[in-house]
């Protein structure tokens, strides 16, 4: 999946083995910020499973090489932080130019 990840790509998260994609139910500090970790499916007491949510990538952070090193991708109306090894793992192209279907 390296560099086809673009600002505007639908992405569905999936899971790879028996880990994925989780987003915590809490908040942090009092404040209304979503921690986003790599979990084993069955934790699901205090995480929330993002698998099979599709997200919209909003803006792509890019090093001084052009290489992106963190996506920023908004799940349900909240914008949510992944970096770049984490998002080609568990993200995929939800729509490419042959089967534009939503």
């Amino acid at each position: 999946m390296k560099n086809k990840l673009r600002e505007g790509s639908l992405v569905k998260v999936v899971r790879r083995g028996v880990r994925t994609l989780s987003v915590s139910n809490s908040l942090v500090y009092g404040l209304d910020i979503r921690v986003v970790r790599e979990t084993i499916v069955q934790e699901q007491e205090v995480w929330s499973s993002l698998e099979g949510k599709v997200g919209l990538i909003v803006y792509v952070i890019r090093n001084k090489l052009d290489q992106p090193v963190g996506y920023k991708a908004l799940f349900e109306g909240i914008e949510m932080f992944f970096k770049s090894k984490v998002a080609e793992k568990y993200f995929e192209l939800s729509e490419t130019k042959g089967n534009e279907h939503r």
